[in-house]
Formats: C-alpha cells, sequence, structure tokens
C-alpha cells in the first residue's frame, strides 16, 4: 500500500533535501516553516457557541445604580471602550498580515521541496495570487465553520436562554461541535498539503484545484484513509517527544539571556530596564527560530509524504518525480520498490550532484557581502524566473484560476 511504502520513502527523500546540513538553507526553510506549520502547538481552532451558564440563580449579584456611576468615574468606559477597539483592531491587523503571509509561504514550501533550493523572495513573487486565492478560502472556510458551530447556540438562546439546557443537549452539541471540528480540520489538511500542490502544479484555483483532486481522491479513498490516520498517530507521538527537547532546549538558551537581563538592571539602572526589554526581544525571537529550525525537518517529512502519495495516486500530479527516482531502485514506480535500509541502491550519484550543487550556490549566498537572501542569479527575485507560455493552455484551467 502506497500510503504505508511512502513513510519510508519521505523520511530518505527528507534526509537527501536536509542533509548535508547547509546553514542557509535551513535558516530560510526553518522562516518558511514558521509561517506555514503550527510548530507544534496546535491546528486552528473553530469559534463555538456561547454555553452559557446553567445555574438556576445569577452568578453574579447586581449592582445598584450607585455603585455603577462610581465605576464609570473611576473608570471612564468610553475611553475603555475605545482603547479595547484600538487594541482589538491592531490584533486583527497583525492576524490578517500573518494569514496572508502564511498562506503564500505554504506555496513557498512546496516550490521549495519541489526544486531541492529555497528562494524566498522569488517564490513568494510568484505565488502571491495563489497565497491570496488561499487565504480567502481559509477565511471563508473558517466562517462557514463558526456560523455553523454557532448555529445551534444560537437556536437555544432565541428558544429562552440557556437555563432549562439539559446535559443531553450539552453532550449532543459537544459532539456536533467535535464533529465540525474534524471536518474542518480534514479540509483545511487536504486543501494545504494535496489542493496547493495542484494549483501550483496546473496553475488552478481553489475550487478548481479540489476539482481537480476529487477523482483521485474517490479512486483511492483506501489510501487516503490510511494516509489520515497514520498522519495523526505520528504527528501525536512526534509532537509529545518533540516538545521535551524544546523545552529543554529553550532553557539552555534562555540561561545567558536571562544572566544578561539581571546585570544590566543592577548595574544601569532605568536604561539597564531599557536595554533589557531589547535583550528579552532578541531572547524571544531567538526561541522562535530555535523552534522553528528543530520543527523543520518534522514539517519538510510530512509534506514529502503527502506528495509522495499524491504522485503515487495520480502520476499526473507528481510534483518531485525526480526526488521519487531517487529513492526507489526501479526508477520511481508505485510496485515493487526494492527499498534498502542501509540506503544503497537509492540514487546516491543524484544526492551527490544535488549536494555539491546546493554547497556551492549556498557558499556563494553566505559569502556575499550585499544581500544574504540574494537568490544568486542575475534576474530581477521578485520576478517569476519561470514564466511560461499559456498559448497552449486552452483547457478548462482559465475557468477554475479565480477559486
Amino acid at each position: 500500500m502506497d500510503a504505508i511504502d511512502d513513510l519510508s520513502d519521505a523520511l530518505e527523500t527528507t534526509r537527501n533535501f536536509l542533509t548535508p546540513v547547509s546553514v542557509g538553507l535551513w535558516v530560510k526553510l526553518a522562516i518558511v516553516v514558521f509561517f506555514v506549520s503550527s510548530l507544534g502547538m496546535g491546528g486552528p481552532t473553530i469559534p463555538g457557541g456561547d454555553v452559557g451558564t446553567f445555574a438556576d440563580e445569577p452568578m453574579f449579584e447586581e449592582e445598584t445604580p450607585g455603585e455603577v456611576e462610581e465605576f464609570e468615574e473611576e473608570f471612564p468606559v468610553e475611553e475603555l471602550l475605545v482603547l479595547l477597539l484600538v487594541v482589538g483592531g491592531i490584533i486583527l491587523f497583525l492576524w490578517l498580515l500573518y494569514a496572508i503571509i502564511s498562506a503564500v509561504m505554504q506555496f513557498v514550501f512546496i516550490e521549495s521541496l519541489r526544486t531541492t533550493e529555497v528562494h524566498v523572495r522569488r517564490y513568494f513573487s510568484a505565488n502571491f495570487g495563489n497565497g491570496l486565492r488561499l487565504f480567502l478560502f481559509r477565511v471563508g472556510l473558517l466562517l462557514v465553520a463558526g456560523i455553523l458551530g454557532s448555529a445551534p447556540a444560537a437556536v437555544i438562546w432565541l428558544q429562552g436562554g440557556f437555563d432549562a439546557l439539559s446535559g443531553t443537549l450539552v453532550a449532543l452539541y459537544a459532539l456536533y461541535g467535535i464533529g465540525l471540528y474534524l471536518v474542518y480540520s480534514l479540509a483545511r489538511r487536504f486543501t494545504d498539503e494535496f489542493v496547493a500542490p495542484v494549483m501550483l502544479l496546473e496553475d488552478r484555483g481553489v475550487i478548481g484545484g479540489w476539482r481537480r483532486l476529487w477523482p483521485t481522491l474517490k479512486g483511492n479513498w483506501t489510501e487516503y484513509l490510511v494516509y489520515l490516520i497514520l498522519v495523526w498517530i505520528l504527528s501525536l507521538a512526534i509532537t509529545i517527544a518533540v516538545w521535551f527537547v524544546i523545552m529543554f532546549g529553550a532553557l539552555a538558551l534562555l540561561i545567558p539571556f536571562a544572566i544578561v537581563i539581571v546585570l544590566l538592571i543592577l548595574a544601569a539602572g532605568e536604561i539597564g530596564v531599557f536595554l533589557s526589554v531589547l535583550v528579552g526581544i532578541v531572547a524571544f525571537l531567538t526561541i522562535l527560530l530555535f523552534v522553528a529550525l528543530v520543527w523543520t525537518p518534522i514539517a519538510t517529512y510530512f509534506q514529502y509524504y503527502a506528495l509522495l502519495l499524491l504522485g503515487d495516486t495520480n502520476a499526473d500530479l507528481d510534483l518531485i518525480p525526480e526526488q521519487r527516482a531517487a529513492v526507489r531502485a526501479d526508477g520511481g514506480e508505485s510496485g515493487e520498490r526494492g527499498d534498502t535500509w542501509d540506503g544503497d541502491a537509492r540514487g546516491d550519484r543524484d544526492r551527490l550532484d544535488r549536494d555539491e550543487r546546493r554547497t556551492s550556490d549556498d557558499d556563494r549566498e553566505w559569502d556575499d557581502d550585499s544581500d544574504p537572501w540574494n537568490d544568486t542569479d542575475e534576474s530581477d527575485p521578485w520576478s517569476d524566473a519561470d514564466e511560461t507560455d499559456d498559448s497552449n493552455g486552452s483547457d478548462d484551467r482559465d475557468d477554475d484560476r479565480g477559486w
């Protein structure tokens, strides 16, 4: 079964991509992973309805008008509301900015695994349109899930509130919410890991990508069901193990920063407090980078696993034929693979050639004093270097680019 066999192939493909270790490649890929992955801190949640209170008596005593007026005099309500609106607006803006960047970075990540090279600016510019469509689809999916999740609570509220709500209805609503979350999580995962590669490969929108993928899902539903089960089991086990490593590593990194902060406060007074804030920001960013670096091979492995399964179930949607051939002794067919644990028959020549090419590219990138993010070519890094002629693409893809 491909979903089982691809587990070992994905591990070998990940090893070929990330070794020998290149500092430039790892750091840039870790920045991409920071936006793409949840870093093991859990996926997006679905807003549910207000469960209200089930007590017959009010939880808080009613305030007298005098107490309300005294509170308003001490704490101006209007100014407090304005402050809350401003803070809420800033948080919303930052969330939208992060969500848009995250959607575009999804394609940057897939393109990096596809080409085994990481060019953040070039891939970001070339896939901004795809990322924007993916962002709108994610927002729409979240809104639909939120409306469906809040609908039962709204109906109960309109019928008389939550005072008479029974335990049975609460249990049913909880089961409904769990089922809705699973559907939402399934749609998000398949869109990010299977539909996005189809969008990148065939220049389609999100809905067009789903239409293209759907026959493959129907024809190989057992493969994708096993894939889901294995991914959820592996994700749980790996997340638990990795976060132990992250906690100890983060603690080791925080110790020198904590010593510097204490010395600054004791030695420099008020200026030391200001400098300690800057040191704290640097410490926070360092911890984020450390967590992203730890999570980089994990995110790479799971994405390669999805890409291998996609190509095995539909050869026309194979984004990584070269990587597939490099880890399979028979040239990438989905039959008998001849896998060996020692890796002697897994395309060592291709891997060595790619490693030498990547090493020379990274040497040019990090020895260049002009820009460490330079894409090491003479073209505009913000332009799409993979322009294709659309004159022969007169199929149904034009109708699918909007969504």
